[in-house]
């Protein structure tokens, strides 16, 4: 079953790319706020509970390729490899745990300026600690979609996005067999290559 999915995706993207205009390009990255469960047990607020002091970062990183527009309709069909670390540490070390994405997403442009995109796909784990004596434990394999919406300036083939995203993977772990859930919602700034065209709601 799985082989037909992923071959019924392919003839579509393959058909849909047939009338495209051009190659669409974007990376870069961001920092937010992050949220990790490990078997509804929530990282931060548990260890700060506990009484443990400790600190976070979320940052993400991520490009999408692609092709669009699709004659005079502003749809572009890409491919995303992205994902986001969240770091929760304190004096003694550092736990991180990394989620990522790899799969199919639309983005769309209502009007010129902003650009609004959707990602959905397989996710997976590589999570990491220096905390001597403590193993992590990562995934078999999970689900991960994102959602964004940003400004795009430049109206040419080249242009900078600046905007929101959030992300979200659930994974189960391979030794626990237990449930991850992670998110993140921050801001980010990409590097955009692609063919524009005016939206119809202009």
């Amino acid at each position: 079953m799985r082989k037909w999915v992923v071959l019924a995706f392919v003839f579509c993207f393959v058909s849909l790319t047939t009338y495209a205009q051009g190659f669409y390009f974007d990376v870069g990255l961001g920092l937010g706020k992050g949220w990790t469960k490990v078997d509804g047990y929530d990282m931060v607020d548990g260890l700060k509970s506990a009484g443990v002091s400790v600190s976070e970062l979320a940052f993400e990183l991520g490009l999408k390729a692609g092709y669009g527009p699709f004659g005079n309709i502003p749809l572009y069909v890409v491919g995303e490899f992205g994902g986001f670390g969240h770091r929760i540490y304190d004096s003694t070390g550092y736990l991180q745990f990394n989620s990522y994405i790899i799969g199919p997403g639309v983005i769309f442009y209502p009007v010129s300026l902003i650009q609004l995109g959707l990602s959905m796909g397989y996710s997976f784990t590589s999570n990491q600690t220096d905390i001597p004596g403590l193993s992590i434990d990562n995934s078999k394999g999970g689900f991960a979609w994102n959602i964004s919406a940003a400004l795009d300036f430049g109206k040419k083939n080249n242009g900078c996005l600046l905007g929101v995203k959030y992300f979200n993977a659930n994974n189960k772990l391979k030794t626990s067999n237990v449930d991850e859930k992670a998110s993140m919602f921050g801001i980010f700034i990409k590097y955009a290559y692609r063919n524009k065209v005016p939206s119809s709601l202009e």
